[in-house]
């Protein structure tokens, strides 16, 4: 508007002047006029320039601000991260020590008494508590560890597979074996098949197969009441490059999946109900690890499911056909001794009767196989030349020992053998009428070895032989000869180094914390020290770095700590430590240490003169 009137008034004064006044003053009025115009534009657009530079120097301060904000955010963002992840560490520490500790004093003990005379039956019950202690450490290790509290490691393919030579019949069975107690005396049967044309040697990643097979096993013993519960394994194909793919299924007799769960039951926690617990959280976590797990290992899974039905879970995994060989000659010759033998079987479960059977023809043994104790007096008397008869414990109308009674009367000399749960101890009234009690679930080498037992006519002992079964010799000290520290603070822990060392030929002597440590050593020479890594008043760690830098003499110093998460060696070997072995200390793995460093000491001693 201003600038409207400013022409119009310079427009006014060129009019007047050209009217009356001459040229002269005509032209320097127009110059004038123009000179004053030319000037209020530039101060009008100098003005809206510092405006806008004003504006933009604002919202330059305001991005600054903003930046430095998001620098100190990201800043305590990263702290925070960083704070969480050792609180983790520290809780993940914690765990694995507190776990893997009476652990060790398990699976110590397990192996000591391994070495003993047992019984059949004690035997059995000793392998079951070993392979179940070590499953138990594997889940430890590797799927509580690594995988449920460090799922987001798996999101970003974090998660690595090993790929090892393992035996597959021993990891199916060994994971049923692990539910055992939680089926109780009468709960679901367990029972386990391979088919014949699988290879039992194989290579790949044994713990995460043994993962996922424990999951889906436990999510059916969390459902099922009754009847069955059956893991099986079948060759799908042969690949190239000595690869083959296997198919695994694990059906229950249990509630079953509703429908509209089916398609969730793989992405986290889904529902699964139950009768007697509607809304029960079921699968969770667990199934979605299986997916990725199944899915790195080349394979798919799927489940099918029928309320009230039982669930069928099935899944495909790539593995490699292991060259090194398991088979035992010797056990081969044995087995082929027994061919021809006619076996009864007597159970009511189709299922476990039917696996059996398949067992035994793929030892050429004539099975036959029926599903009560009227049926089996029937087929007894019938037809003779039965060579022994199988029974299950738990069938109706006549039970496994009411049978044998009537067995017993009739045919005295056949051998009869009870296929019982563990802990079902009624047989032991009447323990006399079987030859030999094969615990459920069936494992094969155990109806191996209790099958040449019946026929070989033997008396039922396992004998003793430590130095044997558990490498034990001892003789061993004479080839090594080492005076050996043990520090320890855990009083189970101390009793199973001693017991080793002292079966192994050493005198081994005993310290109870790094000061005890530091206080024997001052007084005597020790070749090797078994150092626990956390004791009382002094770990392991500061006593170590003590003694290194007090010795003019150096013993080996090998860690023995119940830490076995990533890292932990590297801290013990930066603490001055020569080696490390994580508890439970396996005895192959302190063999082989004592072995290795008792090589060094040998060579670094003065020869005799």
């Amino acid at each position: 508007m201003k600038r409207f009137y400013l022409i119009f008034f310079a427009i006014c004064v060129l009019f007047s002047t050209m009217v009356y006044l001459s040229i002269w003053w005509m032209l320097v009025g127009i110059a004038a006029a123009m000179i004053y115009v030319a000037y209020r534009f530039y101060a009008v657009r100098l003005k809206a320039n510092e405006a806008r530079n004003d504006g933009l120097q604002h919202q330059i301060e305001g991005l600054h601000t903003q930046l430095d904000n998001s620098i100190l955010k990201e800043q305590r963002t990263s702290k925070e991260a960083d704070q969480v992840k050792q609180a983790k560490q520290q809780l993940l520490a914690v765990m694995s020590h507190e776990i893997r500790t009476p652990m060790n004093g398990v699976l110590g003990m397990v192996s000591l008494l391994s070495g003993t005379s047992l019984t059949k039956e004690q035997a059995e019950y000793t392998e079951t508590i070993r392979s179940c202690g070590e499953s138990l450490l594997a889940t430890v290790n590797d799927i509580l560890v690594n995988d449920l509290l460090n799922f987001s490691k798996m999101e970003q393919d974090g998660t690595q597979l090993e790929n090892k030579d393992f035996d597959l019949r021993n990891c199916l069975e060994e994971v049923l074996d692990m539910f055992v107690t939680k089926t109780g005396t009468d709960g679901p049967d367990l029972i386990s098949y391979m088919e014949e044309n699988v290879p039992e040697q194989v290579k790949g990643d044994n713990k995460r197969l043994r993962q996922v097979l424990m999951n889906l096993v436990e999510n059916a013993v969390k459902f099922t009441r009754q009847g069955e519960i059956f893991l099986g394994t079948r060759l799908l194909q042969s690949l190239e490059d000595n690869k083959i793919e296997l198919g695994f299924e694990v059906r229950d007799t249990g509630t079953g999946i509703r429908p509209d769960k089916i398609e969730e039951i793989f992405k986290g926690f889904a529902g699964v109900e139950s009768p007697d617990k509607i809304g029960e959280e079921g699968t969770g976590l667990g199934l979605v690890i299986c997916k990725k797990l199944v899915e790195m290992m080349g394979g798919e899974i799927a489940v099918r499911s029928e309320p009230g039905q039982g669930t069928v879970f099935t899944f495909s995994i790539i593995l490699e056909v292991s060259l090194k060989s398991i088979s035992n000659r010797a056990l081969q010759d044995q087995m082929s001794s027994l061919k021809g033998k006619r076996i009864l079987i007597v159970d009511d479960n189709p299922t476990s009767r039917t696996a059996l059977v398949k067992q035994m023809e793929s030892w050429k043994l004539a099975p036959v196989s029926v599903s009560s104790g009227r049926e089996a007096m029937e087929v007894l008397s019938q037809q003779t030349g039965f060579d022994g008869v199988f029974t299950d414990m738990d069938m109706e109308e006549m039970d496994g020992i009411g049978l044998t009674r009537s067995i017993r009367q009739l045919f005295p000399a056949t051998p009869v053998v009870l296929m019982n749960r563990m802990g079902d101890e009624r047989y032991k009234q009447d323990a006399e009428l079987f030859s030999s009690v094969l615990t459920k679930p069936l494992r094969q080498y155990m109806l191996r070895d209790h099958m040449l037992g019946i026929f070989s006519h033997a008396n039922g002992i396992v004998a003793g032989t430590p130095n044997k079964a558990n490498g034990v010799s001892a003789n061993f000290s004479q080839q090594y000869p080492l005076h050996i520290l043990v520090a320890e603070d855990n009083l189970i822990n101390q009793k199973i180094a001693i017991k080793i060392l002292t079966k192994l030929g050493y005198t081994p002597a005993l310290a109870r914390n790094g000061k005890e440590v530091l206080d024997m050593i001052s007084h005597e020479h020790y070749d090797m020290i078994l150092m626990d890594v956390q004791m009382p008043e002094m770990d392991g760690f500061e006593a170590t770095r003590m003694l290194r830098v007090c010795l003019e003499i150096q013993p080996v110093v090998i860690a023995m700590t119940a830490n076995a998460l990533q890292g932990d060696r590297d801290a013990c070997i930066q603490s001055g430590m020569d080696d490390y072995i994580s508890k439970p200390i396996e005895l192959k793995e302190l063999l082989g240490q004592l072995e290795k460093w008792g090589q060094v000491i040998k060579s670094k001693r003065p020869a005799s003169i």
